[in-house]
C-alpha cells in the first residue's frame, strides 16, 4: 500500500490557518479524517473569563471536543484598541479536569481591553474557535471608577437576570455561592449541574465578557445547611475547581496556596479590582473540623491557614475597599439552621476585632444564602461604621420569614432577581463606594452611599 499525504489546516500561533501535510496509508487517514468529523462529542460550555489582574488574566473553557484527538490549545489575544501585535498562550485540555481547559493570559496593560480566541492546534471539522474579551484591572493606586457586580442563589434556566448585570455596566461579578444548586454528593452530577448552569444562554453571554471569581455555599458545597462534616465535600470541590478559573483554591496539604487544580483544602480566594480588595472566604470547608484559633474550647468556621492568609491579606492590602464576602451572612438566622455566622461568632468578634486593632480601613462585609436583601450597619465596631450588605436571591424564590428583625437592620426587601452593584470610584478627592441593590428589571431596591473618610480613612 503506498503512502499519500493528506492536507489538513493548522492553527500556527497568531491564529493563523496554514496548510500542513500528514502522510499515511489511506485507510489510517481515513478513520483519522472520521475521528476529527466526530470531535466534537459535547457542546462546548465557555469560555470563561476567571481571574484578571492589571497584568495577567484567566481564562477557561470545555470545549466540547476529544482530549485524545485535540488535547493542545492556543489562545491568541490581543488589545481592542489594536495597539501592538497578538499574544498567545498555549494549553492542554485536562482529562482530570473533565476535558476542560484552564490558560493564564501574561503581559497585560492595566485598565485595557483585550479579545481572545479560543482554538485547537489542529482544527476540528466543525468547531467554531470560542471568543471572548475583557478589560485588565486598573493599576493598584491609579485614579478609577470600577462597577463590580455580586450575587448568590442562582437560576440554572435563562433569564434575563444576567443580562441586566451587563447592561447595567458591571465591568466583574461575583459568584457568592449556590451557582449553582447541587445538592449531590456524586461528582457526575455536580458537573453536569456546573455545565448545564454556565451553558444558559445569557450567563454565557456574561462569562465571556468579564472577570467573573466564585466561592461556594452550602448547595455547592454539599446539600442545605451543611458545613465541614459534610462527608461528599471533596467531590464538590474537584467539580467546583473543574469549573471555575480563580487566581487560587484554597491550600494544599503543607497550607501552601494552591493555584492549581488539584486536590485541596478549601476553595477561598481573593482579588483585587482597583479601589476593591475582595476576601472571598470559604466558612465550609474547615468548619467543625478541630479547634477554633480563636476559642479552642470551640470549633472552627474558618481553620487556622485560612485565617492567617486573610490576615496576612488584610494587613498587606493597600485598597481603599476591603470586602469580606461569604455565602452565608455574618448573623444569626434566627431558624433552625446553623450555617450561619451567628454559629461562630467567636470567630467573627476575632476578625473584627484584628480589623480594629490593627486599625484597617474601608473594611465591609458581603453575604447571601437567606433569599433576602438586607444592609445593616453595626455603628464603630472597627473604629468606623461597619456595613453588611446581603445580596440575595439572583433566582425567583424568596423566604419572607428570613427577613427577621435586627438592631442594626437599615434596608430590607424580599426581592427576587436581584444583584448587587458596587460602584468604586477614586477619581474624586473622597473616594466613594455605591451599594445599589436592582432587580432584573432594573429597579433599584436601595442604596447605601459611602466614603473612604466614613471607612476610616485619614
Amino acid at each position: 500500500m503506498t503512502q499519500e499525504g493528506v492536507e489538513r489546516r493548522v492553527f500556527l500561533a497568531g491564529g493563523v490557518a496554514a496548510a500542513l501535510t500528514v502522510t499515511g496509508a489511506p485507510d489510517a487517514l481515513a478513520a483519522t479524517g472520521a475521528a476529527e468529523a466526530a470531535a466534537a462529542v459535547e457542546p462546548p460550555v465557555g469560555p470563561l473569563v476567571g481571574h484578571v489582574d492589571h497584568s495577567a488574566a484567566r481564562v477557561w473553557a470545555r470545549p466540547g471536543l476529544e482530549p485524545s484527538l485535540h488535547p493542545d490549545w492556543v489562545c491568541v489575544y490581543r488589545r481592542r484598541d489594536g495597539v501592538g501585535g497578538p499574544l498567545r498562550t498555549t494549553g492542554r485540555l485536562s482529562t482530570a479536569n473533565d476535558r476542560t481547559l484552564l490558560l493564564d493570559l501574561p503581559g497585560l496593560r492595566p485598565g485595557t481591553a483585550y479579545d481572545f480566541t479560543l482554538a485547537p492546534t489542529v482544527t476540528a471539522a466543525g468547531f467554531t474557535p470560542l471568543t471572548g474579551g475583557f478589560t485588565s484591572a486598573p493599576a493598584p493606586g491609579a485614579a478609577t471608577r470600577v462597577t463590580l457586580g455580586l450575587g448568590s442563589c442562582a437560576p440554572s434556566l435563562p433569564d434575563r437576570v444576567w443580562t441586566r448585570i451587563v447592561d447595567e455596566g458591571c465591568d466583574s461579578f461575583v459568584m457568592l455561592g449556590d451557582t449553582p444548586y447541587i445538592d449531590s454528593s456524586d461528582l457526575t452530577v455536580a458537573r453536569r449541574k456546573h455545565r448545564e448552569f454556565l451553558a444558559q444562554p445569557e450567563l454565557a453571554r456574561l462569562i465571556r465578557s468579564m472577570p467573573v471569581w466564585g466561592t461556594w455555599d452550602d448547595h455547592d458545597f454539599g446539600v442545605n445547611n451543611s458545613l465541614g462534616d459534610h462527608p461528599g465535600k471533596a467531590g464538590n470541590r474537584t467539580a467546583f475547581v473543574d469549573y471555575r478559573a480563580n487566581a487560587s483554591f484554597g491550600h494544599d496539604r503543607n497550607g501552601k496556596r494552591l493555584t492549581g487544580r488539584g486536590t485541596g483544602e478549601g476553595v477561598y480566594t481573593s482579588f483585587r479590582r482597583g479601589p476593591i480588595e475582595v476576601f472571598l472566604l470559604d466558612p465550609r470547608w474547615f468548619s467543625r473540623t478541630g479547634a477554633s484559633w480563636a476559642d479552642p474550647a470551640r470549633q472552627t468556621c474558618l481553620g487556622r491557614v485560612q485565617w492567617d492568609w486573610l490576615r496576612d491579606g488584610l494587613k498587606a492590602s493597600t485598597a481603599p475597599f476591603k470586602a469580606l464576602a461569604t455565602g452565608m451572612i455574618w448573623d444569626d438566622k434566627q431558624n433552625t439552621e446553623s450555617d450561619d455566622w451567628g454559629t461562630f461568632a467567636y470567630e467573627k468578634d476575632a476578625i473584627l476585632d484584628f480589623v480594629a486593632g490593627e486599625r484597617i480601613p474601608g473594611v465591609f462585609l458581603v453575604g447571601g444564602d437567606i433569599h433576602v436583601s438586607r444592609a445593616l450597619n453595626y455603628g464603630p465596631r472597627v473604629g468606623y461604621d461597619l456595613w453588611q450588605y446581603i445580596v440575595s436571591p439572583l433566582h425567583e424564590r424568596t423566604i419572607p420569614s428570613l427577613n427577621v428583625p435586627n438592631p442594626h437592620l437599615v434596608h430590607s426587601a424580599v426581592e427576587p432577581h436581584v444583584f448587587l452593584k458596587l460602584v468604586a470610584d477614586t477619581t474624586v478627592s473622597d473616594p466613594t463606594l455605591t451599594a445599589t441593590w436592582i432587580n432584573r428589571d432594573g429597579r433599584r431596591i436601595f442604596e447605601v452611599a459611602r466614603t473612604a473618610s466614613g471607612m476610616g480613612h485619614r
